[in-house]
């Protein structure tokens, strides 16, 4: 039941974003007087369990994607941006002897991400000899992202929601609901913007993912015994669940109820990097003075 309700609110959720997309470009095409389409290179990393302070830069990746963007003012501007991001994430990255280590896990997921952006530009900027040319600009709206955390064992790397290994949809624990893997987020961020001729422009920005969710690495709350998720989901799902004995013997297993995540930290994600612009004008109207 809770599996059904879950794929219907993500069906609508997918679909009234899809809604919000098309008349975004359709309103574009249709009264442009100025568009840009664009390239996005960044670097990525995540906020989570599995990635603090002392491991951030160690485990930055990398993504890529496309944007569209259509002026209203010589300020304001609506953007649409589809991006492809992996993130990643690992206890044995983080400081010696801490809580961390002991838990030894880790997980990587490459991500989907569609946005739908308004952006405010500080001034105008252009290639004459008057005009400006750099401004900074801020940016907000909302995201739709699909995940798929997968941990790597024996070589092979292993989708972890169909695992359930903290007892996702089990009659044991009915306070432990399975998790989406397409939800949407709040995108923020600022960045530089320079004109390096009439029809190209270049920026450097960075973005703030905000989600309304604490699985991007599958780790968010407690342990559940092993003989319950055994029987559930079988013996590689125990494997993942609780990994400190690969470290060494001599530490315990984790017992049913003890601490794997911080459930009231919801996680993110964080784009850095650079895009590429080409301008179009329409003939029939002139610029913006």
């Amino acid at each position: 039941m809770v599996s059904k309700q879950l794929k219907l609110k993500t069906f609508w959720m997918i679909k009234f974003f899809a809604g919000c997309m098309v008349f975004m470009l359709l309103s574009m095409a249709s009264i442009a007087q100025r568009l840009e389409y664009g390239i996005n290179l960044f670097s990525t990393s995540y906020l989570g369990e599995l990635n603090n302070s002392t491991t951030f830069l160690t485990n930055v990746r990398y993504g890529g994607g496309l944007h569209i963007r259509k002026f209203l003012t010589p300020w304001w501007t609506i953007r649409g941006d589809a991006n492809w991001a992996r993130i990643a994430g690992s206890d044995n990255l983080a400081n010696p002897g801490t809580t961390a280590i002991l838990r030894n896990l880790s997980f990587r997921s490459d991500i989907l991400d569609f946005d739908f952006l308004t952006e405010f530009h500080f001034r105008e900027i252009g290639n004459r000899r008057n005009d400006y040319k750099m401004t900074p600009y801020i940016f907000g709206g909302v995201n739709l992202y699909r995940f798929n955390p997968k941990a790597e064992i024996a070589g092979t790397w292993t989708e972890l929601k169909p695992l359930s290994t903290e007892g996702q949809g089990f009659l044991e624990y009915p306070d432990k609901v399975p998790y989406a893997l397409t939800q949407i987020g709040i995108p923020l961020g600022f960045g530089l913007r320079w004109a390096m001729s009439q029809k190209w422009r270049f920026a450097f920005e960075a973005s703030y993912r905000y989600t309304f969710n604490d699985y991007l690495d599958d780790v968010s709350g407690t342990y559940v015994n092993p003989a319950v998720l055994s029987a559930n989901r079988g013996n590689l799902a125990v494997l993942l669940a609780d990994r400190g004995r690969e470290l060494s013997n001599a530490i315990p297993p984790a017992a049913d109820g003890d601490v794997r995540g911080a459930p009231r930290n919801n996680d993110a994600y964080v784009f850095v990097g650079i895009t590429f612009s080409y301008v179009v004008y329409r003939k029939t109207c002139p610029r913006w003075r």
